[in-house]
């Protein structure tokens, strides 16, 4: 099996794009990298998120011509390679594991066989209608996003029913360095960082597939469609971004964010995210 690219877009939601996107055959991938909490950045680019994001899009594309055995392989072989190069790269040491990059990401691999490998940590998702039936891999609708920092920013439940004053995002800023120094321990969440996550926290497995079946890979930030202004269900999605590609679906989502720059009909955590989207056909090899 192989992968034949329909379409492909990575949009920023400011002046840096902290997300990838990449099609080295015979993997494919979107990367959304996690916004700093640190006071600057410790590397020399725009942010931590955008360097991960940039260095671990590298090496995808690097370990597209070697590939690992299984894509399990892959969180570990992706902190094995970018932690020297971030110690080598920083203006200064980390205080601590809050403050290194990471990133949410979604890899797929067109193997020999009539199937698709994929490997999953965070909030990207893979969408594949294949045979008669749909698959979502990723985050269910109700625990994508940081859902209690949009709560806690406007003081309200997702519901829109008063739950406190607001808290600024100084008020945070603890509590969710908190939450990041979590990060592939045992007892916190899983995540494509400098440091490989537990086994059991990583999602991979295989799909079956034929040719003609449709791939879509998604950032969270696009998804935002379904789980935040609820314009859509996933498998709606799907069918809107095959019959009129990416684009549309990205302007739609840019409008509703302008259109609620506040954040208080839509509570979310910030107005406006990074989107990136694949859409991919398999094709018999």
């Amino acid at each position: 099996m192989s992968f034949e690219i329909v379409d492909i877009l990575s949009l920023a939601s400011g002046n840096e794009n902290e997300d990838r996107a990449g099609v080295a055959p015979p993997f494919a991938w979107v990367i959304d990298g996690a916004t700093d909490v640190v006071p600057e950045p410790l590397t020399h680019a725009p942010s931590d998120a955008a360097w991960f994001a940039a260095a671990m899009n590298e090496t995808l594309h690097e370990m597209a011509t070697a590939p690992p055995q299984s894509l399990v392989d892959v969180p570990r072989l992706v902190a094995e390679r970018l932690a020297p190069r971030f110690t080598a790269e920083t203006r200064r040491v980390a205080a601590g594991p809050e403050e290194h990059p990471s990133a949410a990401a979604i890899i797929v691999r067109a193997t020999g066989r009539s199937e698709i490998e994929y490997v999953s940590l965070g909030d990207c998702t893979l969408l594949i209608e294949h045979g008669d039936g749909f698959t979502q891999i990723g985050v269910d609708e109700e625990t994508a996003g940081d859902r209690w920092v949009a709560e806690a920013l406007t003081g309200r439940e997702t519901d829109g029913e008063p739950q406190q004053a607001p808290l600024t995002r100084a008020d945070l800023w603890p509590r969710l360095r908190a939450q990041r120094a979590r990060m592939n321990a045992p007892s916190g969440y899983g995540i494509f960082s400098i440091t490989p996550p537990p086994g059991a926290m990583i999602r991979h497995g295989t799909l079956p597939v034929s040719p003609g079946a449709r791939i879509l890979l998604a950032s969270d930030g696009l998804l935002r469609l379904v789980d935040v202004f609820r314009q859509y269900d996933t498998s709606r999605l799907f069918a809107a971004a095959w019959s009129g590609g990416l684009a549309p679906l990205f302007s739609e989502l840019r409008a509703l964010e302008a259109d609620d720059a506040e954040c208080t009909r839509f509570p979310r955590a910030k107005t406006s995210d990074d989107t990136t989207a694949v859409l991919l056909r398999v094709t018999a090899p």
